[in-house]
């Protein structure tokens, strides 16, 4: 089966500016088409009130005409009526407004006067006021003035109407659509000028080096970029403390092992030109012997480092197990036996430990409480303070070893469990102490046959833990202490 079958699809990008200018595109046509919907209405509403209006000024028009050339009602048209439609034609028709104009004498004797061609009949006209008839089957609209025995109807037609509000809605809308497009475009133009900050980060990121991890310059003035890049510097600025904490590790590392491994093959060598020497076997398995004591000097190192590897690389060691509370007695116990067997092998005798546990069996928070630490890192750190203790202490008094119960702060809370180791030996000064837990540090390197990296280890499992190891001098000796936190079981 070929790889490319294992190949996930890429992820599809998604534009911050497309969804930007396509999100603010749809709020303004929703705010717009509410808008536009509200407009039509009352520009409808508007313009039907305005051609009423015209009907109603066209009616008083003509009756103000009409009392001109006829002063005063006869009973027949005036010899004037030839003047008369001629000026309806020229002030009413031509607006597309049709008038008729006549006289009442009574509720069925209407008199025309003069109208235009296009105007309904009188008999179609109702009462004065505002109406709608139909004619030749098309809907008029009407308005009919009654100025004594005068009587005045002017209307026009409702397609007309409809027509002239089609236009003026074209009109609307094509006015909106141009706009509403100018709008469009001075977002795309905005969100773009907006968003440079964001593609001068991006030139600048795709411009470094790998391996540079100085901070980023671009989008620091932004106020929406700035906790952006912090965190990227923030990031940087680890990434940088972590490559120059490795190389000093891979620098002392290279150091501590090229001592050994020096030493080794010089007594390799002097073995092997006491061997080509009749005589000298002795010398030959003197070298033999030390070569053997730094091949395992260096392979001890080797565990420290590869150990110091796992604690330091994994943010929950060897796992998420915790420790009870009441077996942190049995880690105490199991180390002590395997440093004493340590230093027995190594130096030929081990000084007496004198262990003492204070926490009573029946507390109970030290029955139901534990430790974030695996029961095997807190031997090995117990392990690694118990070397160091056996290494230097002197006299005949016994290492000091106590696990103890510290109260906690308020009433309810659990405590800390504390583990406390003293030696009798030279010890440290307080500057030493500090110096002490870090990596390779060794007092009096050259004659020490430590590796420098127990009290190391030791910090990182207490830190890995929420614990800490404290070292104060004393006198005679040293005292350090390992302290956890207890926590509530469940």
């Amino acid at each position: 089966m070929s790889s490319s079958s294992h190949d996930s699809p890429a992820p599809r990008m998604k534009s911050l500016r497309r969804r930007l200018v396509l999100g603010l595109a749809l709020a303004t046509c929703l705010l717009w088409a509410v808008v536009g919907w509200w407009r039509v209405g009352v520009l409808q509403g508007e313009l039907e009130a305005m051609l009423d209006e015209r009907l109603v000024a066209s009616a008083r028009m003509v009756a103000s005409i009409v009392h001109q050339f006829q002063p005063a009602p006869v009973p027949a048209p005036s010899p004037d009526e030839a003047a008369l439609q001629q000026q309806l034609h020229s002030v009413i028709a031509r607006d597309g407004v049709a008038c008729e104009v006549s006289l009442v004498r009574s509720e069925v004797e209407v008199l025309p006067i003069a109208r235009t061609g296009d105007a309904p009949a009188h008999s179609t006209l109702g009462a004065p006021g505002f109406g709608t008839i139909t004619k030749g089957g098309k809907t008029w609209r009407t308005y009919v003035l009654q100025d004594g025995e005068l009587r005045v109807a002017t209307s026009d037609r409702l397609d007309l109407r409809a027509q002239l509000a089609r236009s003026a809605m074209r009109s609307l809308m094509l006015t909106f659509a141009v706009a509403l497009a100018g709008v469009w475009l001075l977002v795309w133009l905005l969100v773009t000028r907006c968003l440079r900050p964001l593609a001068q980060l991006q030139h600048e990121l795709r411009q470094r080096q790998p391996q540079a991890t100085e901070p980023v310059r671009a989008g620091q003035d932004v106020r929406e970029l700035a906790p952006l890049v912090a965190s990227l510097n923030a990031l940087l600025a680890r990434a940088r403390s972590a490559i120059e904490h490795e190389r000093r590790w891979t620098a002392d590392a290279a150091h501590e092992l090229r001592t050994p491994l020096t030493a080794i093959k010089t007594q390799v060598q002097v073995a092997q030109m006491a061997l080509a020497t009749p005589g000298r076997d002795a010398i030959a398995h003197e070298a033999l012997g030390a070569a053997l004591q730094g091949i395992a000097h260096m392979h001890g190192t080797l565990e420290q480092l590869l150990q110091l590897a796992r604690v330091e690389g994994a943010a929950t060691p060897e796992g998420a197990h915790a420790t009870p509370a009441a077996a942190i007695a049995q880690a105490l116990e199991r180390a002590v036996q395997q440093s004493r067997q340590r230093a027995q092998h190594e130096r030929g005798s081990a000084p007496a430990v004198d262990v003492r546990c204070q926490p009573p069996a029946h507390d109970a928070a030290w029955q139901r409480g534990h430790i974030a630490v695996p029961a095997a890192l807190l031997a090995s750190a117990i392990g690694d303070l118990l070397d160091n203790a056996l290494r230097h202490h002197a006299g005949d008094g016994p290492v000091e070893c106590t696990l103890a119960l510290l109260p906690g702060a308020g009433g309810d809370a659990p405590g800390c469990a504390e583990i406390t180791l003293r030696d009798h030996g030279p010890g440290l000064t307080e500057e030493e102490c500090v110096l002490a837990t870090q990596r390779f540090w060794r007092k009096g390197a050259t004659s020490s046959t430590g590796s420098g990296l127990g009290l190391t280890i030791a910090r990182r499992i207490a830190e890995s833990g929420g614990g800490t190891l404290q070292l104060a001098p004393t006198h005679p000796g040293l005292i350090a202490r390992l302290r956890w936190p207890l926590q509530p079981a469940g």
